[in-house]
């Protein structure tokens, strides 16, 4: 298991153990369809390849899609940002994947890089 993959799940059964019989009366409906910054991690990480492939480009738009819906529903501000940076770098697999070589390289090490600041935010 990769180092810091444990986190992730222990993170996550922390806040819902913590959450858990949390149902104030006074959220609105708005708030209480937002994320939690574990809760958004868990499934960006889940939704992210950590070795991207310019060949998957069709899938990566479909995750860039849902990546860009999760970004919009978490509160923490860096996770978000965070996740719409890797959903920016998949919806540009496409252009990158018909373009050179070079270009897709440089395409994999950003999306490397984004997928890296993810995780840092979410550990």
């Amino acid at each position: 298991m990769p180092r810091g993959a444990a986190r992730i799940p222990v993170l996550a059964l922390a806040v819902a153990l913590l959450t858990a019989g949390c149902t104030e009366k006074g959220h609105s409906d708005k708030a209480s369809g937002f994320k939690d910054k574990a809760s958004a991690c868990v499934k960006a990480l889940r939704i992210v390849d950590l070795v991207p492939d310019p060949k998957k480009a069709e899938d990566y738009e479909k995750k860039g899609k849902e990546l860009r819906e999760l970004s919009k529903s978490v509160r923490d501000r860096d996770a978000a940002k965070a996740i719409r940076q890797v959903a920016h770098q998949y919806g540009m697999a496409r252009a990158e994947a018909a373009r050179d070589f070079g270009r897709v390289a440089v395409w994999v090490k950003s999306t490397v890089t984004n997928v890296k600041t993810l995780k840092k935010v979410c550990s």
